[in-house]
């Protein structure tokens, strides 16, 4: 309850920092988006921080902590990223987005606040959450790049710079925390179940024992999906970056 509350003031103090700026923003600017943006920050810090800590913790125990485990920060991490969702599931509603974006998005939420709840239920399996968690730090590189990219801080050529070197970061931390991380939790998660049969895999919860599994298959095909979308985008900023570089260099030559 206390993360849910923070989380809600965040979100209506960011609300509030995005009717600020919104005199210097183009007429068509989503507000709500704005406000996602700058809540954004601080929360999917917290998230990766407590995830890295959390899975840095797990990994000095054993299989009994990583199933049953009830303490540490992967514990807290699961409470704030609860919070999190319940509160992105109004926002991504609400903001002026596609609506087959917002299907998959909500549906997204659905799983992860589902898995979240049962865990905080149960009071175990946080360890494999907070692997999991590791993969919000792309997500907190996409919305400082949006940051950047939507000129939350302005505009021009410095910016500009930013946004292709963000989006190569954004580029490789989804192939290293999202393409290659949900393969291995999958990897660790049915080595431990294998080799620890009666007393993990056959005392959890059917949730535990099969959607914890198919939510993280669901997130590496969806994770290849957007993969797919940024290395586009990021070879044609790359190309466009070498086009304004050769027009700049032949000047100077002409010059």
């Amino acid at each position: 309850l206390i993360y849910f509350v923070v989380c809600l003031v965040s979100f209506f103090i960011s609300f509030y920092m995005a009717l600020k700026i919104k005199p210097t923003r183009p007429k068509n600017t989503d507000t709500i988006a704005d406000a996602d943006l700058i809540f954004s920050v601080p929360m999917y810090s917290g998230l990766s921080m407590l995830a890295i800590l959390g899975t840095i913790e797990g990994m000095e125990e054993g299989w009994q902590f990583h199933w049953f485990g009830s303490s540490g920060h992967s514990r807290h991490f699961v409470m704030l990223y609860a919070a999190v969702n319940l509160i992105h599931i109004p926002i991504t509603l609400f903001k002026k987005q596609n609506f087959n974006y917002k299907v998959l998005m909500s549906f997204h939420h659905a799983i992860s606040i589902t898995c979240m709840m049962v865990g905080l239920l149960n009071d175990r399996m946080y360890f494999f959450a907070a692997i999991d968690g590791i993969c919000e730090i792309s997500t907190l590189i996409l919305t400082i790049f949006f940051i950047f990219k939507e000129g939350l801080l302005g505009k021009g050529p410095v910016i500009d710079r930013l946004v292709t070197i963000i989006g190569f970061m954004l580029w490789l931390s989804y192939l290293v925390f999202r393409v290659f991380l949900f393969p291995f939790w999958l990897y660790l998660f049915i080595i431990e179940a294998r080799d620890n049969y009666e007393e993990t895999f056959a005392v959890v919860s059917p949730v535990e024992r099969y959607l914890y599994p198919l939510s993280n298959v669901f997130l590496f095909f969806l994770s290849l999906h957007w993969m797919k979308k940024i290395t586009k985008g990021m070879v044609k900023a790359l190309n466009i970056s070498q086009h304004k570089l050769g027009k700049r260099t032949s000047t100077i030559k002409e010059q």
